[in-house]
């Protein structure tokens, strides 16, 4: 690869973040703690957010709330006790009490299927909450691999800088004898020196930027930056795994998302068609007669009447909802699969790069690397053709790992986008 040393072909640990795994991840508790430059493996990092990111908590108690509201809803109207007296305290027979008639009966309506309604319509919400943090869940673990494998690039960019400057240090020294032996102008050496102060310059460019994505990286679980990275860029998808992927996208949480919204809408619409008929209200209970000083049971119905459509503004609304989200459904998965698309293109170019380089430029400027510098030792070969050599060089090893990191953020949102992991298998090119 770079300056005669490949890169590793250890192949990165296995991405899968995909939504199951996601929200199995966050509720089974998994302990994964982070000590004093402890190695942390991507999947630890994504483990480690789903744990402890704050807007995951926030779904801890909307889901409380969405539970607690199932069992609200199947609380159905309260029973009413009647106690009624008639004719006591009046003239003739009907004075004092001696002619007093005393009813105590019970009432309640007859809810049940108003009940299991409310209950479906509270458990489809409930079905949302837990989507709702599935889509958190796969956007935060997306962030979070994107700054993971942002590090290791940032990481192998300073391996190739830190090479770049010893190299600079040894073509300074080489230029250093060669002028004091009056083999090569002064020029030489201070174009060699403000090489290598560049060169110097990079190197703590890229330290300080490994230092900030750290920081950004420990942020997604509000950690500390005492740990380092571990694996490579080389773990990349085939080309038929990047065109299976794309029969998958109706996979993606949000789209699943919108499918419950329609399920929750035809709950409501369900609760309104019930709603349209007033319960019936049932009675019974017993009556003593003091005429004829006797016991007698009564029972008695109540039938609302003239309810029929007077949901009917309420339903035809809920059902233009329904299609309204079945359109918003069928506009976002158009949307995904042409962003998906265009993914797989650019991941197929990608790879496409990382083989031309592999294969054919970087080998050939690595021998032309070599033959450069024993021609300049020989004095055959200038120092700025030595220099744009070595340039040309250096600039296809950086394109080299742009490419490998281009396809793993690439890879990265096609994930997202399909809620469904592209590799489940480790390989490297």
């Amino acid at each position: 690869m770079f300056f005669g040393k490949k890169l590793s072909k250890k192949p990165i640990i296995n991405r899968y973040f995909v939504s199951g795994m996601l929200i199995s991840m966050s509720i089974s508790g998994m302990s994964v703690g982070v000590n004093a430059q402890e190695i942390l493996t991507l999947n630890d990092a994504i483990s480690l957010s789903l744990q402890q990111h704050p807007e995951l908590h926030v779904f801890t108690h909307k889901s409380e709330a969405a539970k607690a509201l199932i069992t609200q809803a199947e609380v159905g109207t309260p029973k009413v006790v009647n106690a009624q007296l008639e004719d006591f305290l009046g003239s003739g027979n009907n004075s004092g009490v001696s002619g007093l008639q005393a009813t105590l009966s019970i009432s309640w309506l007859l809810e049940n299927d108003i009940i299991e309604s409310r209950v479906n319509l509270a458990s489809s919400k409930a079905d949302a909450t837990t989507i709702d943090q599935e889509v958190k869940a796969v956007d935060i673990a997306a962030n979070t691999a994107r700054l993971y494998i942002t590090l290791l690039a940032q990481k192998e960019n300073l391996k190739l800088a830190k090479i770049a400057e010893d190299q600079a240090k040894d073509l300074l020294d080489n230029v250093e004898g060669r002028v004091k032996a009056a083999k090569a102008n002064a020029i030489d050496e201070l174009r060699a020196r403000a090489s290598l102060s560049l060169y110097e310059l990079e190197v703590e460019d890229l330290v300080h930027e490994i230092a900030a994505t750290k920081s950004a990286l420990a942020a997604q679980w509000k950690g500390t930056t005492n740990f380092s990275v571990t694996g490579t860029l080389t773990n990349i998808p085939s080309i038929s795994e990047l065109d299976e992927v794309l029969k998958r996208l109706k996979e993606n949480p949000k789209i699943q998302r919108y499918i419950l919204q329609q399920q929750e809408i035809e709950s409501e619409i369900d609760l309104a068609v019930v709603e349209e008929s007033p319960a019936w209200e049932v009675s019974t209970g017993i009556r003593r007669n003091e005429v004829i000083d006797d016991f007698a049971f009564v029972a008695g119905i109540s039938i609302p009447i003239g309810g029929e459509g007077r949901n009917k503004g309420l339903i035809t609304s809920l059902r233009a909802k329904q299609s309204q989200s079945a359109a918003e459904s069928d506009a976002l998965l158009q949307s995904i699969s042409t962003d998906a698309l265009l993914l797989t293109h650019k991941l197929k170019h990608s790879l496409h790069v990382i083989q031309k380089l592999s294969n054919s430029s970087i080998p050939m400027l690595e021998q032309a690397n070599e033959q450069a510098s024993r021609a300049y030792n020989i004095g055959s070969y200038s120092y700025t053709d030595l220099f744009a050599v070595q340039k040309e060089l250096l600039n296809a090893q950086k394109s080299l790992i742009d490419a490998y990191t281009n396809i793993q953020l690439f890879n990265i949102e096609l994930e997202r986008l399909t809620g469904t992991s592209v590799s489940k298998n480790e390989r490297a090119l």
